[in-house]
């Protein structure tokens, strides 16, 4: 039997197949490749659905360029239920993580950046400028209230915003949705350095690099909170989604070393929807694992892994939704790794999210960005015996036990050698 409606677009199918789903760093890129392969293969029809809607028509009446996709959808060209407007940006972050934790410009070139640079495009034609104080935003279709426009009074006039959208799965149809601002800028980030990396489109980058300086931004609210939308709501809800903390994982804006103010300001909100939100089901409880060891939480990650096990987890092992969904058992590797290393806010961070009901281990073959393997070992909260191999020599950056030292790699180590079991 055909599947003429397909999966679903939204975190079900990052958590099942992205890198939320492990196979990057866990070293499984081969994993990964039928994701990057699937949306090359639909994108025609996405490109002409997109084209055909008129409601994406650009300013002057034209079609718009490239694409973007409904929340279902297949390699055949099906679109079906509603528009996932920003679920290409989704896409193209983890077409470009393949090329991150690979390295292969082939990859890149040939088949990421044309796909990514097309739903730039997309986007480009779809942004909409609002005047100064916020000037020509709506929610829900209608102008904002006099209080509400307090909230947009610091907003300066070219600002740029994705137009009526959605915080997954609650609240207003709303311009400069966070969600949809987060994904978009991490679209256009990724895109340039695709270009300089590739020597491609210079023009055309730094003028995507003007547009990307000019999206409306991740702001703090009055109670300390990261907010979900430009006006200030306190969402102090136990929804599931964590819609507005894209940016902290799987995308790389908001990060404690980086940016620990607005690290802060997530963490909060993520506190506040408490542990499962208000449903249990499979894919919520990775994402979390991923959020608490991104804010370096390692012992509220491990309760997220501990909660997947308890409530959603069949005898055989798979998980629920329910009934059964693999959105758990893929996403809850990704979530783990990321309890063991981390690597995007530059150089590496090993075991970054110490927990205490793991007194001692070893991990063997992990992936870092930059197509680095690694392995160590660690007793008591203390890291110990970190090895790096890559392709070439590296000196890299590394954070072991909360210092930061420089480590050079050691040449990759045979298929034979790789595969001996780890220690315990």
């Amino acid at each position: 039997m055909s599947n003429r409606r397909g999966p679903a677009t939204t975190i079900t199918t990052s958590t099942s197949r992205w890198r939320i789903g492990g196979a990057e760093p866990a070293n499984l890129s081969e994993c990964h490749e039928a994701l990057v392969n699937y949306v090359e293969a639909m994108a025609p029809g996405c490109r002409d659905a997109s084209q055909a809607n008129k409601e994406f028509n650009t300013r002057d009446g034209k079609p718009v360029r490239g694409w973007t996709v409904r929340t279902s959808q297949n390699i055949f060209g099906g679109n079906g239920w509603q528009w996932n407007i920003p679920g290409a940006a989704w896409y193209a972050l983890h077409i470009w993580e393949h090329y991150a934790f690979t390295g292969d410009r082939k990859y890149l070139e040939k088949q990421a950046y044309p796909l990514m640079k097309e739903i730039c495009h997309f986007w480009e034609d779809h942004l909409k400028e609002l005047g100064a104080g916020g000037e020509g935003f709506k929610t829900n279709g209608k102008d904002p209230s006099e209080e509400e426009k307090k909230d947009l009074a610091d907003v300066k006039a070219g600002t740029l915003v994705a137009p009526n959208g959605w915080s997954p799965e609650h609240g207003p149809r709303e311009d400069g949705v966070m969600h949809d601002q987060q994904l978009i800028a991490e679209l256009f980030s990724n895109t340039i350095k695709a270009a300089r990396i590739l020597g491609k489109d210079a023009a055309w980058a730094k003028s995507l690099e003007g547009k990307l300086k000019r999206l409306a931004g991740n702001k703090i609210g009055k109670e300390g909170n990261l907010q979900e939308w430009m006006i200030d709501r306190i969402p102090k809800t136990d929804h599931r989604h964590t819609s507005h903390l894209f940016a902290v994982f799987p995308g790389n804006q908001i990060s404690k070393l980086k940016t620990p103010k607005l690290a802060e300001a997530a963490r909060l909100s993520l506190e506040w929807r408490g542990t499962t939100g208000d449903s249990r089901r499979s894919w919520t409880w990775p994402w979390r694992t991923a959020l608490w060891a991104r804010l370096g939480e390692g012992d509220k990650a491990h309760e997220m892994v501990q909660g997947l096990l308890k409530f959603n987890t069949l005898p055989n092992m798979l998980t629920t939704h329910p009934p059964m969904q693999m959105d758990g058992n893929f996403g809850i590797v990704g979530g783990i790794c990321e309890m063991l290393v981390q690597s995007h806010a530059g150089g590496l961070d090993i075991m970054p999210s110490p927990v205490e009901a793991w007194p001692e281990g070893s991990v063997k073959g992990l992936k870092a960005r930059g197509n680095v393997t690694v392995d160590f070992s660690w007793k008591d909260g203390k890291v110990s015996n970190v090895k790096l191999y890559s392709a070439q020599p590296k000196v890299l950056p590394v954070r072991v036990n909360g210092k930061m030292t420089r480590m050079k790699t050691l040449p990759l180590k045979s298929e034979a050698e790789s595969s001996q079991p780890a220690a315990r």
